[in-house]
């Protein structure tokens, strides 16, 4: 990078050791760069943890929240937190200073007009595809890690059924093919679809789910939506293993299959716990950028302020 961060304060809150990447990348750009929502010890001995949320959030000129996004709650993700940090509450309200850059990788609309009407720049990022693509490796990678602990059978010749062909579902469809997997790939589109069937895997309707996916042994869902409800759920096998992907609030009726006793796995944040450093390095390569083009009023800033 042919740049520098040299003089800007950022605040990072919350998050796993995806965010210790950038800690370390920011640092050497020359930002000054604090943490917040992080317990002292391993792995953060060597970071500066920013105790005074307050102080720290009227310094910033950046403050960088975990991908994983902000709900309608407030609540960030800290998983190495034993407190909680809502965004809504009276500290961010009245400390968070107008031009400071907020990114996270999705906010609740409530919880972003909270933060505009105190004149924040917001730069949501989940969906960008220069991240969203990238994370789609370690996402899949991780899913059939997952797959292969909880059966008893080889993913090779094992039929698996892919929820969605999105930027996740894709590459996770050819990544189970190259394995030797006989893959399924339901979608609404039939565009979609046609192109599921130019790369030699079965080509599924959505509405026709319940007919298709009684020979599934594994099933990936990466649809934001649920799509594996009760009717589908009777029609699957008992032993079968449903790894849902998706985002909030994901896919699956969770309450159904847990009566009928099927396995189901919900995996959250995959990237940052399967290859933390891999994942940290994508932000990496995409947040100084980000936080150039935004303070300097790029395509960014008109992005974040939509």
């Amino acid at each position: 990078m042919d740049f520098s961060l040299k003089g800007l304060k950022i605040l990072l809150i919350g998050g796993d050791k995806r965010e210790l990447e950038l800690y370390f990348h920011l640092r050497k750009m020359g930002a000054q760069v604090s943490m917040h929502g992080f317990n002292e010890g391993k792995p953060f001995n060597d970071i500066y943890l920013a105790r005074d949320l307050a102080e720290e959030l009227r310094r910033a000129n950046v403050i960088i929240t975990p991908l994983s996004g902000i709900e309608e709650d407030g609540l960030i993700y800290t998983p190495y937190f034993d407190g909680r940090i809502h965004v809504p509450d009276p500290v961010f309200q009245e400390n968070i200073q107008a031009g400071t850059l907020f990114i996270a990788g999705y906010i609740n609309p409530l919880v972003k007009k909270s933060l505009q009407q105190k004149n924040v720049i917001v730069c949501e990022t989940r969906e960008m595809d220069e991240i969203s693509i990238l994370n789609a490796i370690p996402t899949a990678e991780g899913a059939i890690q997952v797959a292969m602990q909880h059966t008893d059978i080889t993913i090779h010749n094992s039929q698996c059924f892919v929820l969605g062909f999105g930027r996740c579902g894709k590459i996770l469809a050819e990544t189970l093919k190259r394995i030797g997997a006989n893959v399924s790939v339901a979608a609404r589109r039939n565009e979609i679809l046609a192109w599921v069937q130019a790369s030699n895997m079965k080509p599924v309707q959505l509405y026709d789910l319940a007919k298709g996916i009684k020979k599934a042994e594994i099933i990936f869902n990466t649809i934001p939506a649920v799509t594996v409800d009760g009717e589908i759920l009777c029609q699957v096998k008992k032993e079968v293993l449903i790894i849902d992907l998706a985002t909030s609030p994901g896919g699956i009726d969770f309450a159904a299959a847990g009566r009928m006793g099927i396995k189901t796995v919900v995996l959250p944040g995959l990237p940052g716990k399967v290859a933390p450093k891999t994942a940290g390095k994508i932000l990496c390569q995409v947040y100084p950028y980000l936080i150039v083009s935004a303070l300097k009023g790029g395509k960014y800033l008109e992005f974040a302020r939509d």
